[in-house]
């Protein structure tokens, strides 16, 4: 089932009349995902989508049985009728189908750069946009608000991570020499049995000699979790292509001075940004309310305080400060927070040898309400 509404559809349509493009062509492969394709043929993985002005959809899947099932499409084109060749499949459709000579055609900036040179080596007659970067943020806009439908799935997602914590805390509560990777197990499990079809990223499970990382790698070790400090989890569940993303922190034991200040201003920095939030305020006050209070107290965070949610785990929009390079500065565009935004609000503090901690829960806006879906925090463990 596509995601895409036809109010957005219609949007999409209106860029193309006034961008002057016949055709938008979206590649997915395993060298490169573009979650377009999903949001707006519904087919989940690996083919071409051509959507033309007039809104006409055509399909060329790698697997066209799977298609057949999930797409919702004007055309499929079984590829396995032209040779098994993907550009004899599209010439026909430039030629037989689209019989529009010289057509402009615009991409994304997920098609790999040579798959764009291998068509226009093809396709000579063809003329593809250079300004991939214009698509690509208007379907940032068109996602970051979610439809009903798409609300829904994300509830789902993130009851599943919310019911998880209990397991989670219970693993923490009693934990001896249990791993990393043991805690990463419980929780993979967990969610499946709770309907979850799929982790919504590999979770990041760090004790206290990792958590300092933003993004641990390994993902989790045969390390011992439980170690005296600051540790934490961050994961979330995939439900019908739609992501949930939590972080639960703990500290384990007694924690010194420093390690007792990192949890004060994390819950302080949180804190600010949930009070600041309102519909209609600049997401970018938002974050600033809670990069405040960290650089005040000589911290710094390198990301942004949150992020949307849907069919990535990072989606539109992004809760972040006001670019100041020109070329981002080129495509901003201030957002304000409205109906529809499902996102993550996830401020933390780290440093090296003291370890790290981060609150991230996920809330929505819908019927004109700020609603909290998960409650996530930083439990204590003696």
């Amino acid at each position: 089932m596509k995601s895409i509404t036809n109010e957005k559809l219609e949007l999409l349509l209106k860029f193309m009349e006034t961008e002057k493009l016949d055709l938008i062509m979206i590649t997915d492969s395993e060298q490169s995902r573009d979650l377009n394709f999903q949001y707006i043929c519904g087919h989940p993985t690996d083919g071409i989508l051509f959507i033309t002005a007039g809104g006409e959809t055509t399909l060329i899947p790698w697997d066209t049985a799977l298609a057949k099932t999930e797409a919702d499409v004007d055309r499929i084109l079984d590829h396995t009728q032209y040779e098994y060749s993907t550009i004899k499949t599209s010439r026909d459709y430039f030629e037989n189908i689209l019989k529009k000579p010289n057509a402009s055609i615009g991409v994304s900036r997920g098609m790999l750069y040579g798959e764009i040179i291998r068509f226009e080596t093809m396709f000579p007659e063809l003329k593809f946009t250079k300004e991939p970067s214009k698509i690509s943020r208007l379907f940032e806009e068109l996602r970051a608000t979610k439809s009903n439908h798409e609300m829904d799935l994300l509830m789902e997602a993130t009851k599943i991570a919310e019911d998880t914590l209990q397991d989670i805390i219970h693993f923490a509560k009693n934990a001896t020499t249990e791993s990393e990777q043991d805690l990463s197990f419980l929780v993979q499990t967990k969610m499946a049995k709770r309907g979850a079809e799929d982790l919504a990223f590999p979770s990041l499970v760090a004790n206290t000699n990792r958590s300092h990382t933003l993004h641990c790698h390994p993902y989790a070790t045969k390390s011992q979790f439980a170690l005296p400090g600051l540790a934490l989890i961050d994961f979330g569940a995939k439900y019908k292509g739609y992501n949930s993303d939590i972080t639960q922190s703990f500290t384990f034991g007694d924690i010194n001075q420093e390690q007792q200040r990192m949890r004060d201003i994390t819950q302080k920095a949180y804190d600010a940004a949930v009070e600041t939030m309102e519909i209609g305020i600049p997401l970018w006050k938002i974050n600033k309310a809670s990069m405040d209070v960290l650089t005040e107290a000589g911290f710094s965070m390198p990301y942004a305080l949150g992020h949307g949610l849907g069919l990535s785990e990072h989606d539109a929009p992004f809760i972040s400060k006001k670019p100041t390079d020109d070329f981002q500065k080129k495509y901003w565009k201030e957002v304000l927070l409205e109906e529809g935004h499902v996102f993550t609000i996830e401020p933390g503090t780290y440093k090296e040898g003291f370890g790290g901690l981060r609150i991230e829960n996920d809330f929505m806006v819908r019927n004109g309400k700020i609603i909290q879906l998960t409650h996530t925090g930083i439990y204590p463990i003696e």
